[in-house]
């Protein structure tokens, strides 16, 4: 589990690098529907459920936050 969490982390991050809000969108989405199947695919209870889906979704949020702010400080310098 530690694992994916990292993934998803190196996946918002990067994303906040590269890309623009459309395509965070579009892996939240995917994420959404992911962390559901994984959720059900491990019989949990709607609680866990849920916070799973919520925690998933943090994650990719708060780490797309900080390649958007890793971009801009980047960027000053280009000015």
């Amino acid at each position: 589990m530690k694992t994916a969490v990292v993934a998803i982390a190196l996946l918002g991050f990067a994303a906040g690098l590269v890309f623009r809000l459309n395509v965070l969108i579009v892996i939240l989405v995917f994420l959404l529907f992911l962390s559901a199947g994984y959720a059900i695919a491990q019989h949990f209870g709607i609680l866990t459920s849920i916070l799973t889906i919520i925690g998933v979704q943090v994650v990719a949020q708060g780490s797309y936050f900080l390649g958007l702010v890793a971009r801009s400080i980047a960027g000053r310098g280009h000015t």
